[in-house]
C-alpha cells in the first residue's frame, strides 16, 4: 500500500506540473480519440467523471455528449452507504455543485439516478494505468466498488495523459481493470 501511495503522489505531482494550456490541448486530443470510438458513438447512456484539478479535462466531453442528445450521467458520492458512487443523469454541467473533496457533482436532492447496469460506457479517472489496462485510482475504492455493479456489456474506459501509463503498476484482487485506456498518443 505504501508503494501505491508513493506512486499516486508522484503521478499527481507530474500532472500538477503541466501548464493549463498543455492540459487542455492534450485533453482535447484525447476527447477526439474517445469520441471516434464506435462504442462511444453508438452508446445511449454514458457516465463520465467531472474533471477536477489536473485530471484529463472532461467538461467538453460531457457537453458534447449532451449536445448530441445522449443520456449523460456523472458520479455522486453517497455518504450514507459508506464509500460508494451513484450515477446521476444530468442535462447540464450548471446543475452541479462542489461535493465530496470539492469535486462537482449533482446536488443531493437530485433524484435522477440511473441503474449502473443500464450504462453503456463509463469514463474512469486514475492516477496511473499500465499496459495490462490496470488502473490505480486515488485510494478510496469508489470506482472499483461502482464498477462491480455495471453490466458485462458496459465498456470501462480509462483516460489519462501518456506519462501516466507505465509498463506495470501494483494491483490487487479489488482493483478492476479497464477495457480500454486512451491517452493523447495511443489507445491500449
Amino acid at each position: 500500500m505504501c508503494k501505491k501511495n508513493e506512486m499516486r503522489k508522484k503521478y499527481i505531482s507530474f500532472r500538477d506540473s503541466m501548464s493549463s494550456d498543455s492540459l487542455l490541448e492534450k485533453s482535447s486530443i484525447l476527447a477526439q480519440r474517445l469520441n471516434e470510438l464506435d462504442c462511444v458513438k453508438n452508446a445511449e447512456t454514458l457516465m463520465c467523471y467531472v474533471s477536477f484539478g489536473s485530471e484529463v479535462y472532461t467538461h467538453d466531453i460531457i457537453n458534447n455528449w449532451l449536445s448530441q442528445g445522449k443520456q449523460v450521467c456523472v458520479p455522486r458520492v453517497v455518504k450514507t452507504k459508506g464509500k460508494s458512487l451513484e450515477a446521476v443523469k444530468i442535462s447540464s454541467l450548471q446543475e452541479l455543485e462542489p461535493g465530496t473533496y470539492g469535486v462537482l457533482e449533482p446536488a443531493t436532492g437530485q433524484n435522477n439516478t440511473v441503474s449502473p447496469d443500464l450504462i453503456d460506457v463509463v469514463i474512469v479517472p486514475g492516477c496511473a494505468f499500465d499496459l495490462h489496462r490496470n488502473r490505480m485510482g486515488y485510494g478510496a475504492g469508489y470506482y472499483d466498488r461502482f464498477l462491480k455493479l455495471i453490466s458485462d456489456n458496459c465498456l470501462k474506459v480509462g483516460v489519462a495523459f501518456d506519462f501516466q501509463v507505465m509498463d506495470e503498476i501494483p494491483c490487487d484482487e479489488l482493483d478492476i481493470p479497464m477495457d480500454i485506456i486512451i491517452t493523447e498518443d495511443k489507445i491500449i
